[in-house]
């Protein structure tokens, strides 16, 4: 009897991760869970069980931008599993304002990029026991709003709720690239998304006439369940080795949209996102 593919999803208490893990779900995957909220986890995990019920789902819990509690649900993973065959890095947010960690970084920045970063390399050896571990990273097209030269840059006073967002999708599509290069030869790939403009809680913190504006588009938005397709695609799909390192839309390579997409800019985000998390890694 073959064994049950494992698949890690990070944000799966709604919407696109919650439509990807359902969709998992009905393939038969055993499904691991890291999200910050256990009533909310709990919730998600009873939605899925009613329309799969012989689901496997195990809940972990961090807060992608506290480096400690990532690194103890990592600890925690590895005492209970002994590999992991796909990891989609789903969570996320766009902040209705700019807020800073006490380190003085734009904190949805840590959230979007560095958190998933670290949670990455935490748990690499379960995705090289696997044998053909992926990792999904959830991008956007928002990445054209992105400008490299503003990563990790502390306490900066000029930027905007969209600069914010745009250098976070940059960041995933950028890690996603040097993961594939240092990756190169092993069993593990490495592939960023964008999944469409998606009717999803996305924005639905925002204030004033941002507000009113994503109100008006959400009728015009596709649902979480096709906004899930590329991911699941990736998940599940034959993929060639050209594949590996690219950025997909509707479960297709496609072009990126900034010039800062570059291997010089991804090589010196792995680095200062090392100096970020105070670790280096060998890849």
């Amino acid at each position: 009897m073959a064994m049950s593919r494992i698949a890690l999803i990070t944000g799966a208490n709604s919407g696109l991760g919650l439509a990807t893990a359902q969709a998992l779900a009905r393939q038969g995957f055993t499904l691991i869970f890291l999200l910050r909220s256990r009533e909310k986890g709990e919730k998600a995990r009873k939605q899925i069980l009613e329309k799969s019920p012989q689901a496997q789902i195990d809940l972990f819990f961090a807060d992608l931008t506290d480096m400690d509690s990532i690194r103890q649900a990592s600890q925690q993973i590895h005492a209970n599993y002994d590999r992991i065959d796909c990891l989609i890095n789903n969570a996320g947010y766009a902040p209705a304002q700019i807020e800073f960690t006490r380190e003085g970084y734009e904190k949805s920045f840590v959230a979007n990029h560095l958190g998933h970063f670290l949670l990455t390399l935490e748990l690499i050896d379960l995705l090289e026991a696997s044998g053909q571990g992926r990792i999904i990273n959830l991008s956007s097209a928002a990445h054209a709003m992105g400008k490299s030269r503003r990563f990790f840059l502390k306490h900066n006073a000029k930027m905007n709720i969209w600069s914010a967002y745009g250098d976070g999708k940059l960041a995933n599509l950028l890690f996603t690239k040097e993961l594939a290069n240092r990756l190169e030869g092993k069993n593990v790939t490495a592939y960023a998304v964008h999944p469409g403009v998606v009717n999803t809680q996305f924005g639905r913190n925002f204030t004033d006439w941002w507000k009113y504006g994503f109100g008006i588009l959400r009728p015009f938005m596709i649902t979480t369940e096709e906004g899930a397709q590329t991911s699941i695609f990736l998940a599940t799909a034959d993929l060639p080795k050209s594949y590996n390192g690219g950025y997909f839309s509707k479960s297709k390579p496609a072009r990126t949209l900034n010039r800062d997409v570059n291997d010089y800019n991804a090589q010196l985000l792995w680095k200062r996102s090392e100096e970020a998390i105070g670790e280096r890694w060998q890849l």
